[in-house]
C-alpha cells in the first residue's frame, strides 16, 4: 500500500514538474480585442502608457491598429508595420541572401532566430527599450543591416501604446449573406472566400489563418492553433519544428479535419501541406 502511494505522488509530481516547465514562449499572443483607426495625423505610438514614455513611431490618420489591451486612457496595441524594431545579428541565422539583381544586393532578406528567446529592441542599442520577443526558430523579415543589428519587419508578438483618443473602433461592414442560387452556366468558377474552410479530394480541407502556439502538455496531440481573420480556431497537429518556424505568420494548411480526442469543442487538423503566404 505505502508503495502504491509513494508511486502516486511520484507521477503527480512529475506531471506538475512537466506543466511548470512550459515556457512562456509557448503562450500564445494577447488576443485582439478590436481593429482601431487612427483619427488624426502626427499621433505618437509609444512604449508605455504615459505621455512621457519614448515614441516608437509617428502615425497617420486612417492608420488601422490592433487593439489588445486596455489601460485607463490607453490603449496597448500590435506594432505597425513601419514600426522600427531590431534584433542582435548573433542570435539569428540568416535564410536567404538578396540576389546581384536587387537594390541592395548581398544583403539578408530573411532569418531564424537561433536563442530560446530574443528581445526585439527599439534602437540597435542593448540598453535600448524592448517592445517584444521572439521565440527560437521564428522566421523574421530583414528590412536592413545596421552594424552588428538586424532592422526587421515587427513581429505578431511585439506591442507600442496610443491615447485613447486618437483611436475609434472600426466598424465592420455587415455580412453579405452567401448567394446560394445557380450561377448561369456561362459564369467563370467564383474564387473561394478566404478564410473558408474548403472541402477538398480524399477527406482533405483548405484552411487560412494565423499560425500561434497553443503549448506543450502531456498526451497533447497539437502543440499550435490556426485563427482564421474571421476568428475560427482550429488545432493544429504536424511537425512541431517545422510550425514553431511559422509561429505568427499567415498560411494555408491542406489536411485532415478531425473531432479529435481533447476535452474542447476546437476541431483538430491534421497537417499534410502548410504554405507561408505571408
Amino acid at each position: 500500500m505505502k508503495r502504491g502511494r509513494a508511486l502516486y505522488s511520484t507521477l503527480r509530481n512529475i506531471f506538475i514538474l512537466a506543466a511548470l516547465a512550459i515556457p512562456a514562449a509557448v503562450l500564445a499572443a494577447e488576443p485582439v480585442i478590436f481593429t482601431g483607426e487612427v483619427t488624426a495625423a502626427g499621433v505618437n505610438l509609444r512604449t508605455d502608457a504615459t505621455v512621457s514614455s519614448e515614441v516608437i513611431c509617428v502615425l497617420s490618420k486612417g492608420d488601422l491598429l490592433e487593439v489588445v489591451k486596455e489601460a485607463y486612457d490607453w490603449y496597448k496595441v500590435r506594432l505597425p508595420k513601419e514600426a522600427p524594431s531590431y534584433l542582435k545579428k548573433e542570435f539569428l541565422e540568416c535564410n536567404n541572401i538578396a540576389s546581384d539583381l536587387d537594390v541592395h544586393p548581398g544583403r539578408c532578406l530573411s532569418a531564424t532566430v537561433k536563442a530560446e528567446r530574443l528581445n526585439v529592441r527599439l534602437k540597435p542599442d542593448k540598453s535600448s527599450w524592448i517592445l517584444g520577443k521572439a521565440d527560437n526558430l521564428l522566421v523574421v523579415n530583414v528590412v536592413s543591416e545596421e552594424g552588428d543589428w538586424y532592422r526587421i519587419e515587427p513581429i505578431y508578438r511585439s506591442y507600442g501604446w496610443i491615447n485613447k483618443k486618437f483611436l475609434v473602433r472600426r466598424e465592420e461592414p455587415p455580412e453579405k449573406k452567401e448567394d446560394l442560387s445557380p450561377a448561369p452556366a456561362l459564369d467563370a468558377p467564383r474564387a473561394p472566400a478566404p478564410d473558408v474552410t474548403s472541402p477538398q479530394p480524399e477527406g482533405q480541407t483548405v484552411v487560412e489563418g494565423r499560425v500561434v502556439p497553443y503549448g506543450v502538455v502531456l498526451w497533447r496531440k497539437a502543440t499550435h492553433k490556426l485563427v482564421t481573420s474571421a476568428g475560427k480556431v482550429y488545432l493544429l497537429c504536424g511537425d512541431r519544428r517545422g510550425l514553431n518556424r511559422l509561429n505568427y505568420h499567415k498560411v494555408r494548411v491542406t489536411g485532415k479535419l478531425t473531432s479529435g480526442q481533447e476535452k474542447s469543442a476546437i476541431p483538430l487538423l491534421k497537417v499534410d501541406i502548410i504554405e507561408d503566404t505571408d
